[in-house]
């Protein structure tokens, strides 16, 4: 961590009582007292987090100052989207400021010599408080903003149509202090001096709860209490509240808003705390699991400083005297690894972390995840959608369900996860890595060094109604670190002071991280933890420091054994010692090195290159060992190969063996003899792979020549090329399915499978938009490792393209485009599992097309999927009707029309559409005898 203070941010040596910064990271507003009126200004962030762009003199410092003002400025906020700023001020006013090319709305620096080297323009002016606005809160999307006011009102703008007022939230008897959002965009909480914390209902407004038991000793000291909700949102954290006569940080949870777990420890009210934009993800140190947690940076008026992590029994740092001053208010970068904090002295100061001390940011995509299990939401949620105006029943089947939150499918049903698990851990050559050519002998995994005992128990007192008091203390930034790792699991909501959060299994963790084919060769050095600690920067103090870096997620937590570049482990390191097969960073084949093995059952077949040494030259050797209920292995055949192995795979029954002078051999797993002649094609083999049945075994070349034959007929399946979709990249991942399909995935994450019919590539993962949207606003679970049973799904979750570049609550709030591009997935999703005879995922995406249809589709669109599922006789438009085959991949086009309908009972406004179809369907299972449940 790095600490410091630009002397050269300043309003004049007048007060600072806010701070925000842009949600690209390139500057930062302050507001608060000019010499003659209210001050914002706009600063370049480059000269704060860089001493070359400090001292560099045509790098501006201030990019625009406006005075426009007529009093103190209590609160600047950038919207989420970074298109507009809002600041209010005691002048009663809220103004929206917004970037243009050119013309009025800023001065130059302090006193109007200077230019602007940015132009920002007051593009609207809010009236409606009755007195100072003390502070301002955007809402999730930019679809509202909030002020709040000594009028002892909140006022809802609408940020679509200023100046227009959505509502005025009244209640509080007080000034009120503070206000900020539910990040799901269900509640806004305000907090006042008449001693209570008010949560308020998005939907109609109303006042849903109010907290007065943490504040009722609480006086009126403080300027601003700024308030801040946590981004999982299932904690809201108040500003100033009391404990046992002393001041703290009140945490509320939002599951029954129970109170019973505070942050105590500064000798002063709390002003303002402000929660890390993400959820962040690490792995714990001792048991290696993957944690998710929140941060939080807690301000108050005895001048220190304070960062919490909800997976931490104690602060990760407190900073004593950072000002002369009160801390008003803080900012996190959206990098998450810059704080800054502004105080009433009219000073600034700036922390750097590194992704090592406080983590990973969870991606869009797995944070869309935790939003849909936790709240049956992701982050595209529509806002503007308010409770529906009293719409009449007319159908008893949306008398329940019309009430509750439409709950997205889910690939695989709740009951058969516990036995997929079992699946996984069981048949893991079958399932699991049925489709890799990559195999790693896990050999031994201790720790190397004993650490020191940590402070496990944190240092707390009770109170005498039984409330815990929690007091900061400086603990070591190395003490809970480890590296963090890339992976899609999501975890069960985030506890204060729990030690890990419930992830993936051990068996999980080690199968993805060994599924890496990309891992640079430089792991070992990728790797190399150094030791953090808290340090003044070296334009404050003369001390040597590293710029922060920034968050790289590890492939995986394993180092490569032997490596002579390793650092010393520290006591908090563990290196965990592997044989592993040579990556091919290039896609070129590479002799494999050492002993190395492969199971299927009770049967392993174990590669032994150069071991044989003649005067024709060196010999591999290939041997066939079974493993019987004792571990007692016993050598049932063995041969030799004249030319080094590459790569090679085992099935039920036969083993596929591939060397460098081009040729494949093909062995019988129990005997060892070869089912046909040696094969040579025009170059060797980078990756080899069976079905699941072990019938068929695929090959893929170094030139992208693909093969496929099925062994006990001795005979070709397919013959193609891949070069075609190559194009530069190679080959990472091969799989072929029981029916003769190949799936690969490529080096730069896109996949495909080779349809015959079409004699194409079919395109499964890229870095195309609408695939990309469509996977992350559609997954609503965990990567699926399931290649027999969901090919589909399981090649689609090796793809490595991030989510949205943007800050997505800001871009996608209004987006037109989103609805289309998420049908026109769902679409080709489904094509794409006929295709390649999947049916369990048919049957899902038809659910999930639906789900989509229900919230978002038009009434045109959900008649054209329902007539094509009624049948061709029955369609209302015979054109659509070609095709009357009543089923699809064996499924009944019923029992998928029954599926979408019943989504379709989560809104009561197709109530009509859905009781006209479901009428339809009833008279022809009727007419056609059948007598089975319609709707469950």
């Amino acid at each position: 961590m790095k600490i410091f203070q630009p002397n050269w941010v300043h309003h004049d040596e007048k007060s600072i009582f806010a701070i925000d910064i842009h949600p690209s990271g390139e500057r930062f507003a302050t507001g608060g007292q000019g010499c003659d009126s209210g001050r914002v200004v706009i600063w370049n962030m480059a000269p704060v987090l860089s001493e070359e762009a400090e001292a560099n003199k045509s790098i501006p410092r201030i990019l625009c100052q406006m005075d426009n003002h007529l009093a103190c400025v209590n609160c600047v906020r950038w919207s989420g989207n970074g298109v507009m700023l809002a600041s209010g001020g005691d002048d009663k006013l809220v103004m929206i400021w917004k970037k243009t090319v050119g013309g009025s709305g800023g001065i130059g620096a302090f006193g109007g010599s200077g230019k602007s080297v940015e132009h920002w323009r007051c593009i609207s002016t809010l009236r409606g408080h009755a007195g100072d606005v003390l502070d301002l809160s955007w809402s999730p999307q930019d679809r509202w903003i909030a002020s709040c006011s000594v009028d002892n009102t909140i006022i809802i703008w609408d940020a679509q149509h200023f100046p227009k007022i959505v509502h005025v939230l009244k209640g509080h008897t007080g000034l009120v202090k503070g206000v900020t959002w539910d990040p799901v965009g269900k509640f806004i909480a305000s907090q006042s001096d008449d001693r209570s914390l008010r949560v308020w209902k998005t939907t109609d407004w109303s006042c849903f709860k109010t907290i007065t038991e943490p504040f009722e000793e609480c006086g009126g000291t403080t300027h601003i209490l700024r308030l801040s909700w946590s981004p999982d949102g299932q904690y809201l954290v108040s500003a100033h509240a009391m404990n046992g006569g002393g001041p703290t940080a009140q945490i509320i949870e939002r599951d029954g808003w129970k109170c019973d777990k505070d942050f105590v420890g500064h000798r002063k009210a709390v002003t303002c705390v402000r929660f890390h934009n993400s959820i962040l993800k690490r792995l714990a140190p001792k048991t290696n699991k993957l944690q998710q947690y929140c941060c939080l940076a807690v301000g108050a008026r005895d001048r220190s400083l304070s960062i919490w992590l909800t997976a931490l029994q104690r602060p990760l740092v407190v900073i004593h005297d950072l000002f002369q001053d009160s801390i008003l208010d803080l900012s996190w970068s959206c990098d998450g690894y810059t704080l800054l904090a502004c105080s009433g002295d009219g000073k600034i100061a700036c922390l750097q972390f590194t992704a090592q001390e406080l983590g990973t940011p969870l991606s869009e995509e797995d944070k869309n995840i935790l939003y849909q299990r936790m709240y049956g939401k992701n982050a595209n949620f529509d806002l503007t959608v308010q409770a529906e105006k009293e719409m009449i029943v007319e159908n008893s089947d949306f008398l329940n369900v019309s009430k509750s939150n439409p709950v997205p499918p889910t690939l695989i049903p709740q009951q058969q996860q516990q036995q997929q698990q079992g699946i996984q851990k069981d048949s893991t050559n079958q399932i699991y890595t049925a489709n890799k050519t990559h195999s790693v002998t896990v050999q031994s995994s201790s720790s190397l060094g004993q650490a020191p005992t940590p402070i496990l128990k944190q240092i707390e007192t009770k109170t005498a109604d039984g409330k815990r008091r929690i007091t900061p203390m400086f603990i070591p930034l190395n003490d809970d670190n480890g590296p963090v790792v890339n992976s899609a699991n999501v975890s069960t909501p985030i506890e204060f002071g729990s030690k890990s959060t419930e992830g993936m299994s051990s068996v999980e963790m080690t199968k993805i991280a060994s599924e890496v084919h990309e891992t640079p060769a430089s792991l070992d050095n990728a790797m190399n933890v150094t030791e953090n600690t808290s340090k003044l920067d070296n334009r404050l103090k003369k001390l040597a420091t590293v710029p922060p870096q920034k968050a790289e997620p590890m492939p995986s937590t394993e180092q490569v054994a032997g490596s002579s570049s390793l650092n010393p482990p520290t006591p908090n390191q563990r290196l965990v010692e592997r044989t592993r097969q040579p990556t091919y960073p290039t896609g070129k084949a590479t002799v494999i090195q050492g002993n190395f093995f492969k199971a299927f059952g009770e049967v392993r077949v174990q590669v032994q290159n150069n071991s044989v040494k003649t005067s024709y030259g060196n010999l591999c050797r290939v041997l066939g060992m079974s493993v019987n209920a004792q571990r007692i292995e016993k050598k049932i055949w063995e041969t030799v190969v004249g030319s080094p192995v590459v790569c090679f795979a085992v099935g039920a029954k036969y083993a596929i063996v591939c060397s460098q002078d081009h040729t494949i051999r093909v062995l019988d797993i129990k005997t060892g003899t070869p089912i046909f002649p040696v094969v040579s094609l025009t170059s060797p083999a980078v990756q080899c792979a069976f079905s699941s049945n072990s019938q068929l075994v695929a090959v893929v070349t170094e030139s992208g020549i693909l093969r496929i034959w099925n062994v006990s007929e001795k005979s070709v399946v397919l013959s193609t090329n891949c070069s075609e979709i190559m194009s530069g990249s190679y080959v990472t991942i091969l799989h072929v399915s029981d029916q003769g399909m190949p799936f690969i995935v490529l080096s730069n994450g896109s996949s495909y499978c080779y349809c015959r019919k079409l004699d194409s590539w079919m395109l499964l993962n890229s870095s195309d938009p609408i695939i990309r949207h469509g996977l992350i606003g559609n997954k609503a679970n965990a990567p699926v490792r399931n290649i027999k049973v969901y090919p589909l799904s399981t090649i689609q979750s090796y793809g490595n393209f991030s989510g949205p570049k943007t800050n997505s609550f800001a871009e996608l709030h209004s987006a037109a485009w989103q609805t289309p591009a998420s049908i026109a997935f769902i679409e080709n999703q489904i094509k794409i599992c006929e295709m390649i005879s999947s049916p369990t995922e048919l049957k899902y995406w038809y659910s999930m097309l639906g789900f989509q249809l229900a919230l978002n589709g038009s009434e045109e669109k959900i008649r054209q999927v329902l007539d094509e599922l009624l049948g061709a006789s029955h369609n209302i438009d015979n054109r659509m009707g070609e095709d009357d085959n009543p089923s699809v991949l064996g499924i009944s086009k019923h029992v998928l029309m029954e599926d979408v309908l019943n989504h379709l009972k989560s809104q009561t406004k197709w109530q009509r559409i859905y009781t006209e179809y479901l009428d339809q369907l009833k008279f022809l299972k009727e007419r056609d005898g059948r007598d089975k449940p319609l709707m469950e």
